[in-house]
């Protein structure tokens, strides 16, 4: 987790340099008049939900069947292209023909859920994430996930997913550390992350809400609105304000991770939470509030801006990250957020999509080649009136869907076809492509900004 962070920090400081010069645009033309955030879309689309991992994207459309599209390079789309880049939709193929409830997108997995609470899921499994009883093989074909367990609800993180029941009980499976079930698994050594290849229940007897998936964390909202979380605790994504688990630098990750969920600190109370795909988290109270927390370190290529508070950045001097949760600035009431690696993102009251964090590859979504490195301010994306707040990847690139039914995608780097139209970075050579304005899936990008 640490690693696929900092391994982000050369790359953020080239795609600085990058964007600041608009000279290097790839010719596809000047870039069409920007959509003023919050507006009603004009045109019609075949969409109802989207949902973004790494370098895959993934959606329902208004009969409820699923579509993907990106990373098809170990051919685990589900879409049953041969090409290693699918660019545009391609139906997932081996679901039942029926109308799903939802689809979500892990890293390197998917999983969809029927509207009769039957979770199929299909693509990496070395972590027994596909919850089919085994660890291996990688699977490119749905298939049900094992225990007879049905779901209202599920959720995808890094190497894990979780469900959650209509008596509101949590399951989780894949790589443990992350499932809240206590120490578990078949490690030959004690130190290793161990994986759980088949739904087990959360511990704690805990009834919940809603449950989140991160990429090495867990986080949910009980029915009485207090927030647990459990896994890596390493940068405070937990938010259960413990320093004896702020032990980023440790060798020995496994004093860090909260085996079981604990109650997030400071008396809140949530409506929703998102556990990022990252080190942070984010969840609006019941009050309308978005609340941060994560990325406590000493670590400077953390700047920490995606916690939505200027006070916890780092950038002058002053605390970088939090263990516990602080405000989201700005005043603005919020129906539900989102986060990735380097972004949070919010759906408010008033229907307006916003973004904040870090913005090295454009992937607030607020213009081509703007001038704002990151924002700790929500910033109004340049998309109309969308159905939930953008679905948050690693950090590089967002979509989100109009109440009219069309797929927006935007930020980088669209080397698999991930943003859903062109350009496609080409290959060979190797180009990236970053996309400041949200554009439909399936059109040309004028604004787009290609580099070498």
């Amino acid at each position: 987790m640490a690693g696929h962070a900092l391994g982000l920090a050369p790359r953020f400081a080239a795609a600085l340099t990058l964007v600041a010069f608009a000279a290097c645009r790839d010719g596809t033309g000047p870039p069409g008049p920007a959509i003023p955030a919050g507006t009603v879309d004009p045109v019609s689309g075949q969409w109802s939900a989207v949902t973004v991992g790494d370098r895959v994207a993934c959606a329902l459309d208004r009969d409820r069947h699923a579509w993907c599209w990106g990373d098809n390079s170990r051919r685990l789309l589900g879409t049953a292209d041969t090409s290693s880049r699918v660019t545009r939709p391609s139906r997932v193929v081996g679901l039942p023909d029926v109308p799903l409830a939802t689809v979500v997108v892990g890293s390197s997995f998917q999983c969809a859920l029927t509207a009769a609470g039957d979770a199929y899921c299909w693509g990496a499994n070395e972590h027994g994430q596909l919850g089919r009883g085994t660890k291996s093989p990688d699977a490119a074909a749905p298939a049900l996930v094992a225990g007879g367990v049905r779901f209202q609800s599920i959720s995808a993180g890094g190497g894990h997913a979780c469900g959650l029941t209509s008596d509101h009980v949590a399951y989780c499976w894949g790589v443990n550390g992350a499932l809240g079930i206590g120490p578990a698994g078949d490690c030959a050594n004690a130190l290793e992350t161990c994986g759980v290849a088949w739904p087990a229940r959360v511990a704690g007897g805990i009834a919940f809400a809603q449950v989140s998936a991160g990429r090495a964390h867990t986080c949910g909202v009980a029915t009485d609105g207090v927030a647990y979380c459990w896994g890596d605790g390493a940068y405070g994504a937990v938010g259960d304000g413990d320093l004896t688990h702020q032990c980023a630098y440790l060798s020995d990750h496994t004093t860090c991770r909260r085996e079981t969920p604990a109650a997030v600190s400071g008396g809140l109370r949530f409506v929703q939470i998102a556990a990022a795909h990252g080190l942070h988290t984010c969840g609006v109270t019941i009050s309308g509030t978005a609340y941060c927390w994560g990325l406590a370190t000493g670590d400077a290529a953390i700047g920490a801006a995606e916690l939505g508070n200027a006070g916890f950045t780092g950038f002058n001097g002053v605390q970088r990250g939090s263990i516990v949760p602080v405000p989201v600035e700005g005043g603005l009431h919020f129906r539900s957020v989102t986060t990735g690696g380097r972004l949070s993102c919010g759906l408010t009251v008033d229907a307006r999509a916003v973004c904040w964090g870090s913005n090295n590859f454009l992937q607030m979504g607020i213009g081509t080649a703007s001038d704002v490195v990151a924002s700790t301010r929500p910033r109004d994306v340049w998309i109309p009136t969308v159905q939930a707040p953008p679905a948050l990847t690693d950090g590089m690139n967002a979509c989100a869907v109009t109440t009219s039914g069309r797929i927006f995608c935007w930020g980088g780097e669209n080397f698999f076809g991930e943003l859903g139209s062109d350009p496609v970075s080409p290959s060979p050579p190797y180009h990236v492509c970053y996309r400041g304005v949200p554009t439909p899936i399936g059109e040309v990008d004028r604004s787009a900004l290609c580099y070498n």
